[in-house]
């Protein structure tokens, strides 16, 4: 239904005069200041629970009431026991040492669990999982306040969850784990295992993302994933599947392929010992995709069996490529951004697309006040 008003972005003009207007503009400029300073506010609202939970924490190590605990998990397969694999052999010395370890560590797949969310409930219809490190505080404030807000959309039950690993950034000197602990007591939305937090590890998150969906979360009906710098059309992503079946297989997004970049200086790196000089298998940009719930469980099954690769969208593809199914391309996915000559922050083109990448947290805001105005007229193009 979606792809007929997503083939150009020539067929729409900027706003309309009048939705410019000074009264709209003052508006504008009032929420854009809300937004700068709701972060300097939440920034240092974070910076004053961080001192209170270091003087609870030198000065009450003994306290062990609930309150006083972060959410665990109570799950005893969660039990990581693992040691480098010395057996890997005939490693090229011309590896960056990133990739060597990566190489005797990748049979390392199981990691106990640090937080967790708050339960799916039964009604769930989407889950919005997103990617995340422990600095980016600012981006999940501005998530959790637009397009991720938790309640209904179109009367469809929607759930945002960030996924997180182990960090040993500090803010003025206080971990930031401590800024985790208290966004889960808060949210219940922070999900986070205790592997470091790194690109390779990515794949990691994956998997383990992958597990927690089947023990926890079977019943929500579709699942988003994608970055925490990505601004999503929820209603758009609702509307696209609410007439589709959760059992039958989905996956969409913007869908690509490529050879493994060979060039030492890309983060994107894969030398020929990791990978052979032919194509990856199909996969969607990681910026943000849409599956079913039976795409989900059946993509847990293949991962399970296949060898971690360190970048998380190509692990994803060979999963797929061993399902053997169908990958639907969407043009309103872009996870590479808009293209040149278009306007970046014109709000009618936003409000037909599904994901845009990337949007800082004071864009974010602004772009999500926009798409709220009511009076946002927006009109085709006759050419």
């Amino acid at each position: 239904m979606f792809d007929t008003h997503f083939n150009s972005h020539k067929r729409f003009d900027c706003p309309t005069a009048s939705f410019f207007n000074n009264k709209t503009m003052r508006i504008l400029f009032r929420v854009q200041s809300r937004s700068r300073w709701s972060l300097v506010i939440g920034t240092a609202l974070l910076i004053g629970v961080l001192r209170l939970l270091h003087v609870n924490h030198t000065d009450g190590r003994r306290n062990t009431s609930p309150s006083a605990i972060p959410p665990q998990s109570q799950s005893a397969v969660d039990v990581f026991k693992c040691s480098r694999n010395d057996t890997v052999n005939n490693i090229s010395s011309s590896i960056p040492p990133t990739h060597r370890n990566f190489l005797v560590y990748k049979h390392c797949r199981t990691f106990s669990r640090l937080l967790s969310p708050t339960p799916c409930q039964n009604d769930l219809f989407l889950l919005l999982a997103v990617k995340s490190t422990a600095i980016q505080v600012d981006r999940r404030s501005a998530l959790r306040n637009t397009w991720g807000k938790k309640g209904y959309v179109q009367g469809k039950k929607v759930k945002l969850l960030f996924l997180v690993g182990k960090s040993s950034d500090t803010i003025q000197g206080y971990p930031l784990q401590q800024v985790l602990e208290w966004e889960s007591r808060q949210f219940g939305d922070i999900l986070q295992w205790d592997f470091d937090d790194s690109f390779f590890n990515l794949t990691l998150k994956e998997i383990h993302f992958l597990k927690w969906f089947r023990l926890e979360c079977r019943w929500a009906h579709y699942v988003f994933k994608g970055d925490d710098d990505v601004f999503v059309h929820t209603s758009n992503l609702v509307e696209y599947v609410k007439d589709n079946k959760p059992s039958e297989q989905l996956y969409a997004g913007n869908i690509m392929s490529g050879y493994p970049v060979r060039d030492k200086q890309s983060k994107y790196f894969i030398p020929v010992e990791m990978y052979p000089n032919k194509p990856y298998p199909l996969y969607a940009g990681g910026g943000g995709y849409l599956m079913s719930n039976q795409t989900v469980l059946s993509l847990e099954v293949a991962a399970s069996s296949i060898d971690l690769f360190p970048i998380d969208d190509v692990f994803v593809g060979l999963c797929l490529q061993k399902m053997n199914i169908t990958l639907t391309h969407h043009s309103g996915f872009k996870t590479f951004g808009l293209k040149q000559g278009v306007t970046h922050f014109n709000p009618c083109i936003y409000r037909e697309l599904m994901v845009v990448h990337k949007l800082n947290p004071t864009e974010m805001w602004t772009m999500w006040s926009l798409q709220q105005d009511p009076k946002l007229q927006c009109f085709r193009s006759r050419t």
